[in-house]
């Protein structure tokens, strides 16, 4: 029985403002069942509620080792059940969110860096073999991606502690997401541009890719 090709895995990054969900929502419509679109933490009904923990305001003020935690024990899960099965099926799988999300929000972010090396050594044992093909970084300025939050919330009251957080946090978040994906396969998008720009960039990166 000949072995179904393995998908290709692609991770869509951004700070808070950068337009990540809006630009899913557009590519779920164009790759429609082509692809298995996800999103971290979450994607499994046990991840959703690790979610639910992470962005209540209890979270707020917890340390890096916690939150760090919190999303490794998501993402165990998601991998197990979702994005492994999609992968061995042949499906492609995006996610909105990754372990550069870890790394650029608890190392950098909370500046926990004495967490990297254990970043490191929970990568090994989480992925092992099973790391994302490409890494898509969303690159929105403080300026701009604090301006949308603040419009997304005025209009529709939604918003998490993570949005609430300073400009300097917003930079550090750039430092680190830039930092981890220089080391793996990456494309860096202005996100500062218009929705129909950037969508046209990742449509392009798609077709090349998948």
């Amino acid at each position: 029985m000949k072995k179904n090709k393995r998908g290709k895995f692609v991770v869509l990054e951004g700070g808070e403002g950068s337009g990540k969900s809006t630009q899913l929502a557009l590519l779920q419509k164009i790759y429609g069942g082509s692809a298995c679109f996800t999103r971290e933490p979450g994607g499994t009904p046990i991840a959703e509620k690790i979610r639910d923990l992470i962005l209540s305001p209890d979270l707020k003020d917890a340390n890096g080792y916690t939150q760090f935690g919190l999303f490794w024990a998501a993402r165990a899960d998601h991998m197990e059940k979702l994005v492994i099965p999609a992968l061995e099926s042949g499906k492609h799988v995006i996610t909105d969110r990754f372990d550069s999300s870890s790394y650029a929000y608890q190392i950098y972010g909370q500046k926990a860096h004495y967490l990297k090396d254990l970043f490191f050594k929970m990568r090994e044992v989480y992925l092992g073999k099973i790391v994302p093909d490409l890494y898509i970084f969303l690159k929105v300025s403080p300026r701009v991606g604090l301006a949308r939050v603040a419009a997304r919330v005025g209009a529709k009251g939604d918003s998490n502690h993570f949005d609430e957080r300073k400009a300097d946090f917003h930079k550090r978040l750039t430092k680190g997401y830039i930092e981890f994906i220089s080391q793996f396969p990456h494309i860096v998008i202005d996100a500062d541009r218009s929705v129909d720009e950037v969508t046209e960039d990742l449509k392009n990166i798609l077709a090349a890719l998948l």
